[in-house]
Formats: structure tokens, C-alpha cells, sequence
């Protein structure tokens, strides 16, 4: 029996994120509850996410449907967003917070960026593994 494509979809960004957390939380030696609802890390929940979507509507319908190509254009976008534009704006992030370390601005009102928004090659290709193996164990 097959889950439907939206339980083994939501399975793997629920999967990539526990992992995350299980991960991160194991390297810092105490509970880091919130990894769990952050982006960025290792394996990418959003690669995870959309992969799992692409290969399970490829395992039901064929990679010559229309809803495969569908999944892979949306799938490419989300994939180019996590590594290029957002590993690109947390990159700026560490800048701009380095600058403001460097000139000493400190005000109440001025919290430091986040860091951790995109990915990196490895981590979207681990995300991109665990998404197609829960579509395929949710189609066997």
C-alpha cells in the first residue's frame, strides 16, 4: 500500500528537520529546541521536501507526465533559492554582523542577522537523498 504523496512529503521535511536538530543538538552537547523550526543545516529540509514531492509524483505518474514537469521546475527554483539567493543573504548576514562586532554598535534595538538561512552543495544534496528515499519506501 502507497502513502498518499502529501504524508511522505510532509514525512521528509519533518525527517530533515528532526535529524537536524537530533544532529545539532548532539554537537552542542544540550537540547537546541530552535534548530527544529530554523532553516539552514545539514541534510536541507526544503531539498527534502521537494524531492520527495518529484520522485513520489515520478514513481505514480512517470517522469513524461505534465505533474512531473510540474515538480521538477518548482522543484529547480526551490533548490537554486536554498543555495544560491538565501545561502547568499546569510553570507551577508555574518558580514554585516561582523561590522557591527567590529565597530562596537551595540544598541537594544539592533538584534544580529540571522546566519543560517541557505545551503550548501553537500547539504542540499543529503536533503535531496533523504527526500527520494521516502518517496520510494512510500511507493514499495
Amino acid at each position: 500500500m502507497t502513502l498518499p504523496l502529501i504524508y511522505s512529503t510532509l514525512f521528509a521535511v519533518l525527517l530533515a528537520q528532526v535529524i537536524k536538530f537530533i544532529n545539532e543538538s548532539i554537537q552542542n552537547g544540550r537540547f537546541l529546541w530552535t534548530r527544529f523550526f530554523e532553516p539552514g543545516g545539514m541534510p536541507s529540509s526544503h531539498t527534502s521536501l521537494v524531492v520527495s514531492l518529484l520522485s513520489g509524483v515520478a514513481f505514480r505518474n512517470g517522469i513524461f507526465s505534465d505533474l512531473f514537469a510540474v515538480s521538477a521546475v518548482f522543484s529547480a527554483v526551490v533548490i537554486f533559492d536554498a543555495m544560491g539567493v538565501r545561502r547568499s543573504a546569510g553570507e551577508h548576514a555574518k558580514t554585516l554582523n561582523q561590522l557591527l562586532q567590529i565597530f562596537r554598535f551595540r544598541r537594544s534595538d539592533v538584534m544580529p542577522l540571522k546566519e543560517r538561512l541557505g545551503h550548501s552543495p553537500l547539504e542540499v544534496s543529503a536533503g535531496a537523498i533523504l527526500g527520494f528515499l521516502v518517496a520510494w519506501a512510500a511507493n514499495t
